[in-house]
């Protein structure tokens, strides 16, 4: 399928984030590379790799973060690599749509399926069902995510602030021995 216009503004959003995208499918490294261009992952030249070329010892965190498409990757291949990062404390959503995503959809922190052009099986593995199959949804998500969370803290703290004299001021009267 054609990559959606807004996933290159969203794949710039996720580099901009800290969030590491990578592209991990059965096509073709030849589409796989083409398709990494046309939205922009990686900087520059997309690194792509087969899952074959992959050595099962050196498979690691690190090395995963290095790499922006993993091409001609089978459902426990892709299995391997969202355990690799989970086991490496990194949080992981994987986005899918067919029969050959179950595994990792089921297996990541956030299952989340295309449900527009999605199989069923997808939909039922997945934590979360995009009604749209719109990349830049998550993102956006994401960005919520972490603004509400900023304003949660910003809350926290000003309730610490505005609380902390009464807090002080109802300890100190006991200590000095007033009722």
């Amino acid at each position: 399928d054609p990559p959606r216009k807004e996933v290159p503004a969203a794949i710039q959003l996720c580099r901009e984030s800290h969030i590491h995208v990578l592209m991990i499918t059965g096509d073709h490294p030849d589409t796989a590379t083409a398709v990494a261009r046309e939205i922009g992952l990686g900087v520059g030249e997309p690194k792509v790799i087969t899952a074959q070329e992959i050595n099962p010892q050196l498979l690691n965190r690190d090395f995963l973060h290095t790499l922006d498409v993993v091409a001609r990757a089978t459902p426990s291949q892709k299995l391997t690599i969202v355990n690799t990062l989970k086991n490496a404390g990194d949080i992981v959503a994987v986005t899918g749509d067919g029969v050959n995503d179950v595994p990792a959809l089921k297996a990541a922190n956030i299952g989340i399926a295309m449900g527009g052009h999605g199989t069923q099986s997808a939909r039922e593995a997945a934590d979360i069902v995009l009604l749209d199959d719109n990349f830049g949804s998550i993102v956006n998500a994401i960005a919520e995510g972490r603004q509400l969370f900023k304003n949660l803290q910003l809350s926290f703290k000003y309730l610490i602030m505005v609380h902390m004299p009464f807090i002080i001021s109802a300890a100190i009267i006991p200590l000095f021995g007033f009722p």
